[in-house]
């Protein structure tokens, strides 16, 4: 009886250790190769943007030296236009803020909206600045040159006022020069982040992610949000649209989501060709529910977004419900992304958000 008893025992030991061992993770199940992805990333978007973002600042501050030497409408013009193509281009580059990008404070410099007009006007008419400062973060960067290029009358103040061309021609210089040593730096900055890999706060592959998130928030809020009154009890505030002046704020915000939904693919900025991205990691967890739904919020928010023909400003007048809805399905992508991808990939979100998600 006891020899029976002892028996039974280990058999059913024997059973819950096997029952055990079924639910362990199969130690032969191929990890996902995050080192791929963050090659990807490194040599396919964010080196190619930030060389794309170089380029455009060149060609601005060669445009801005022939409209200095012959200031004319139509080379204002000109002017307008290249800066417009390195805002547009700066949205390629703004979601990767680590590493030599946030250590310089590259995106806070280049990107920092709404300017402080009071504080350009009062630099223009000292005559006497210091521009990297940080008490001057707000009267520099691309969205000054919104004010300083399409304010109205914009060209009889470039005539009437030797400072404000001067003053232009700095923040111009500053934004190309910076944008130079950064993407020199993230060349000798590439090896250590692509071999970066782990999941804690510190690493790149965390970085990355909580990076993207972050990005996309601010495109939510402060491209859109704010403005439309979505933090101010239903008060619409324009003063906050991101490049009022020129009217291209909704061009600014397709390009940031767009820059995002080829991030979340892995594809090149430059060619567009598709490598290893969030997408794939989360095909490889078996996330393809998820996936699917993260590709279906992008597509609306980009149809959304196309579907307005004025500027932002005309829509927040003519067509609020329309921008309401494109803000609900933003909103609606941030639990998709902040919480059911970050939860997958075992990443902690770092960074803080007074939203209210």
């Amino acid at each position: 009886m006891i020899k029976f008893h002892q028996l039974s025992i280990l058999l059913i030991v024997a059973i819950l250790s096997m029952a055990s061992s079924c639910n362990k993770p199969d130690d032969d199940v191929t990890p996902f190769d995050k080192e791929s992805l963050l090659i990807n990333f490194s040599d396919n978007l964010i080196a190619p943007s930030l060389s794309m973002l170089q380029t455009t600042m060149d060609q601005m501050e060669s445009d801005f030296t022939g409209f200095q030497g012959d200031p004319t409408q139509v080379n204002l013009d000109i002017l307008r236009n290249s800066w417009k193509d390195a805002y547009l281009t700066w949205q390629t580059v703004k979601p990767f803020d680590f590493g030599p990008i946030k250590s310089y404070g590259f995106k806070a410099a280049t990107g920092t909206y709404p300017s402080d007009t009071i504080k350009i006007e009062a630099n223009v008419a000292a005559g006497s600045y210091t521009l990297a400062s940080a008490g001057n973060i707000d009267a520099v960067g691309l969205h000054s040159l919104d004010f300083l290029l399409h304010r109205v009358n914009a060209l009889s103040f470039f005539l009437g006022d030797a400072n404000y061309m001067t003053y232009t021609g700095d923040v111009i210089a500053k934004l190309r020069s910076e944008t130079t040593t950064v993407a020199n730096a993230w060349t000798s900055y590439a090896t250590t982040f692509k071999a970066s890999t782990g999941t804690e706060t510190t690493s790149s592959f965390s970085e990355l992610v909580n990076e993207f998130n972050r990005d996309y928030e601010l495109a939510k809020v402060a491209k859109l949000g704010i403005p439309i009154g979505k933090q101010s009890l239903g008060i619409q505030m324009p003063y906050y649209l991101e490049a009022r002046n020129s009217g291209i704020s909704l061009d600014l915000l397709r390009q940031n989501v767009l820059a995002l939904q080829r991030c979340y693919h892995g594809n090149a900025f430059a060619m567009g060709n598709s490598g290893v991205g969030f997408d794939d990691y989360l095909i490889h967890l078996e996330r393809t529910t998820l996936n699917e739904t993260i590709n279906a919020n992008f597509s609306a928010i980009l149809a959304k977004i196309d579907s307005f023909s004025g500027s932002m400003e005309n829509e927040m007048f003519s067509n609020s419900q329309g921008l309401d809805e494109l803000y609900m399905l933003m909103q609606g992508q941030v639990i998709s992304l902040k919480t059911d991808m970050t939860s997958a990939f075992g990443v902690l979100i770092t960074y803080q958000d007074n939203d209210g998600d």
